[in-house]
């Protein structure tokens, strides 16, 4: 499915005499909030943390707030033990982005979610940090960035005049598509080309959602009865809810054109299980 966003330009005649006046509308700006959730592992890289900065927050501007997980010494993910970071080494990261909102949680802190598997509850916790912010500004957000610390952008965002305000964008499984093209003309509905869309849920590396339809999206962890039936195959997997909650309540979804990469540690990419497409080292 190819969008065109097209935005019709205006042009004034030269002002004769220096007393005429031209009405300009005045345009509204976009408000975004940025959230970013999960256990921090590469966040402390400076690849990361930069590109972020010059990918996401340079483009769209706003406000960014960060809930962070404490881990353990060690990890073992997909096979491999991965060592982390202390909070120190995390502290250039965390200096550099500036965020508006820090907050570090407990390890299997879970905020009383029903299904917290993938960390989901923190989706929720970062949401009631942005309440709390749009109280004190008086005026709400226009659309919230969902992502997670160790994400590597490879791609900027598009800017804020792109972003619809009646459709949650999430990135499509990598390994469902034969090519991700450049811009941002292009999305996808529910033709992945590659995968059966039956048996699939929904990428829950990252988002970009309209404030309007947030509770929808950053309450997946707490939501009851969920349809999971809707991914086949895929539906004992957490990211079948994503996609159940947003079917049952009617969401509209577009797989947008974003390259972002889960940047994982060298010792990870030795694991014959880890997923090659989401993933870098």
């Amino acid at each position: 499915m190819l969008i065109l966003l097209l935005h019709p330009s205006k042009s004034y005649s030269h002002c004769r005499h220096r007393h005429h006046s031209i009405n300009v509308t005045k345009v509204r700006s976009v408000h975004i909030a940025h959230c970013m959730t999960g256990t921090p592992r590469t966040l402390y890289k400076e690849e990361v943390y930069t590109t972020y900065k010059r990918q996401a927050l340079d483009i769209l501007g706003g406000d960014l707030f960060v809930v962070l997980e404490c881990g353990n010494d060690t990890e073992f993910i997909h096979g491999s033990r991965i060592e982390y970071h202390s909070q120190e080494d995390y502290s250039a990261a965390l200096k550099y982005l500036s965020p508006r909102k820090l907050e570090w949680v407990p390890l299997g802190e879970h905020f009383g979610a029903v299904d917290d598997r993938a960390g989901y509850a923190k989706w929720k916790r970062c949401l009631k940090h942005i309440e709390n912010a749009e109280e004190q500004n008086g005026i709400k957000y226009d659309f919230i960035v969902r992502s997670r610390p160790d994400l590597y952008f490879v791609k900027s965002l598009p800017s804020p005049d792109k972003l619809p305000n009646d459709s949650i964008l999430i990135n499509p499984y990598y390994e469902c598509l034969e090519d991700i093209p450049s811009g941002y003309n292009y999305t996808w509905g529910t033709n992945l080309t590659l995968c059966d869309e039956k048996n699939h849920g929904l990428s829950d590396i990252f988002a970009i959602v309209p404030r309007a339809l947030a509770d929808y999206y950053m309450g997946i962890g707490y939501a009851t009865f969920a349809p999971v039936g809707v991914c086949g195959q895929a539906r004992y997997e957490p990211e079948c809810l994503i996609k159940a909650v947003l079917v049952k309540e009617k969401v509209k979804v577009e797989m947008w054109p974003f390259i972002v990469k889960i940047m994982r540690p060298a010792r990870f990419c030795h694991s014959q299980a880890w997923n090659k497409y989401n993933s870098w080292c």
